[in-house]
């Protein structure tokens, strides 16, 4: 009995590590934290292996990664570049470790999963309010006022804004199925101030996408709080009426914020339709997207890859021979800079398909149709935004190609489907 509470204590402890390592961008103890779970949880179900296979919503999911981590091993048998094609297997194996480790602990459940939330919201408010607070010094010196936004944010935690919005939007989530759960383990009004701390921060962080999102869930969430609330109609429609105001104001007035989806609708989309540039063009995010799909299904039909695609290894040469090609802006060596060099796809469904072709592809597919399985048999709004959202981000990043990708998208869904249901 003691044994079983120092373990699930330690369990405790190392998810608590995980989430600051997380949110600190801590990537070496990040890997090791959820090593460590994996660990414990072999400890406390060594007698019962098939606690692996409990919760039958998720198995498909684990069967995806599993297969796609295996098609990227066949892989290295047909690369050029085996150093590259090793490397992308390291980052990969997250993929394998991850839901393992989540699966086999088997601590993400309950009063348990409850408090690991709270305290992960805690943690990430902590984090912001350091942000801010070096932001605010950060001004006081240059008088700057770029630096209370987006990437600059939260460089103190050398953090990248895309990410830690999501984290943000998260947090998000889990405060307002408090709310409509009435936990009694956090006061309203404080969940209350979290939620508008929370909200503030995310717009700062300026991510197209993820603002986009949140607008989305409060209007769902607002409308199915006056709609079934029996008492509390007129304050839902105030609050709702009042995000309403907010956002439309960022988006009216001028600032950064607005500044980031203005820049979207004043890209030239014929642009990308040029057979050379010139180094001075500038590229949008969605007219380098959009650039992509025409770099990758060049590249698979003149090297005849589409089945396997032309390897994780092999892939950035080929788009950087592509940027070359096309008299793209390839840095300047005597400042060090690259330019276009070094970018991937921008978007892991492109990713997927030049480096394993239609066959790892469909891996990839049959991966995000787990996640909305798991979502659709939960029934939950808050997991489905959140599951949604992940899903969405793949077309906006190449996820898989770092460890944090990795481990933010395999690790949520689980934490968001057992939380919210």
């Amino acid at each position: 009995m003691n044994q079983a509470k120092d373990l699930s204590l330690l369990n405790h402890l190392l998810y608590l590590i995980f989430f600051t390592s997380l949110i600190s961008s801590f990537r070496v103890i990040s890997s090791i934290s959820i090593g460590l779970i994996l660990v414990i949880g072999i400890i406390t179900n060594r007698s019962d292996i098939k606690v692996l296979f409990q919760w039958r919503a998720k198995n498909l999911f684990l069967a995806g990664c599993i297969l796609f981590f295996l098609l990227h091993v066949i892989s290295l048998i047909y690369t050029h570049n085996m150093q590259e094609g090793w490397n992308d297997l390291r980052i990969k194996t997250g993929l394998l470790l991850t839901p393992f480790a989540v699966c086999y602990s088997g601590y993400l459940k309950g009063n348990k999963l409850q408090k690991l939330s709270l305290h992960f919201c805690l943690l990430l408010a902590g984090a912001c309010l350091y942000c801010l607070g070096m932001a605010v010094f950060h001004y006081s010196q240059t008088n700057e006022f770029s630096v209370f936004f987006y990437h600059t944010l939260v460089s103190p935690l050398k953090q990248h804004a895309i990410y830690f919005s999501i984290l943000v939007f998260i947090a998000l989530v889990f405060l307002f199925e408090n709310i409509r759960k009435n936990d009694a383990r956090i006061s309203k009004s404080i969940t209350i101030f979290f939620v508008i701390f929370f909200s503030g921060f995310l717009f700062l962080l300026s991510s197209k996408l993820v603002i986009a999102f949140y607008l989305l869930y409060l209007l769902y969430y607002f409308i199915g709080f006056i709609k079934n609330s029996t008492i509390n109609k007129t304050a839902g429609i105030g609050v709702l009426l009042l995000f309403i105001s907010i956002g439309s104001l960022v988006f009216i007035n001028h600032n950064p914020v607005s500044k980031r989806f203005d820049e979207i609708l004043k890209g030239d989309i014929q642009l990308v339709t040029k057979d050379r540039f010139d180094p001075g063009d500038y590229f949008n995010g969605l007219q380098f997207r959009l650039l992509q799909w025409r770099f990758v299904t060049g590249i698979l039909r003149k090297n005849q890859s589409w089945p396997l695609g032309v390897s994780p290894g092999d892939a950035q040469y080929y788009l950087d021979q592509k940027y070359i090609s096309k008299n793209m802006y390839i840095g300047d060596p005597v400042r060090g800079d690259r330019g276009f060099l070094g970018y991937n796809t921008h978007n892991q469904f492109l990713e997927t398909l030049l480096q394993t072709g239609i066959t790892g592809l469909f891996i990839l597919l049959l991966i995000c149709f787990s996640l909305l399985r798991m979502a659709w048999k939960k029934k939950s709004r808050g997991a489905s935004f959140i599951i949604i959202l992940l899903l969405a981000w793949l077309l906006n990043e190449s996820v898989f190609e770092t460890q944090y990708g990795i481990l933010i998208f395999t690790f949520f869904p689980f934490m968001s489907t057992d939380f919210t249901e």
